[in-house]
């Protein structure tokens, strides 16, 4: 079943392929999702979270957690929106830093899959080349 959401930007920001059957990327997708690092920033501590929804009823997204296994549920075409927030980690609080939203298409090409992110809002320091980075190292 396509899962697309019905307001995703027509103004996209970079269109790339990626030579992966469809389903080897929704499973690199499904293992990007609600994983978590630490790195060492100029403050302190800066903890990095992703986290992926999918598309669901053309008008909302639903946490990937709830539609497993996500390769029986979805085919053709699937959109995703993407949650990168970044915490600064401190030993009294945790502070947020910086949230980057992106909305990801993608699309069954046969052996390749074509992918068409838009980042939500002008927010955050990343860009639609850094999901691209984080999404092919992910793939690998």
């Amino acid at each position: 079943m396509r899962r697309i959401y019905h307001r995703f930007p027509q103004s996209i920001d970079l269109d790339f392929e990626l030579v992966r059957p469809f389903r080897e990327v929704l499973a690199c997708i499904a293992r990007m999702h609600d994983t978590h690092t630490t790195v060492r920033g100029a403050d302190g501590l800066v903890k990095e979270r992703m986290l992926v929804q999918v598309a669901d009823g053309r008008t909302q997204f639903l946490d990937l957690d709830a539609l497993v296994p996500l390769a029986e549920r979805v085919s053709e075409m699937a959109d995703f929106r993407i949650d990168l927030q970044r915490t600064l980690l401190t030993p009294e609080k945790r502070l947020p830093v910086k949230e980057n939203v992106f909305f990801l298409r993608i699309v069954d090409k046969g052996p390749v899959t074509e992918c068409y992110v838009a980042k939500e809002g002008r927010s955050g320091d990343l860009d639609a080349m850094d999901l691209r980075t984080m999404l092919k190292g992910a793939c690998e």
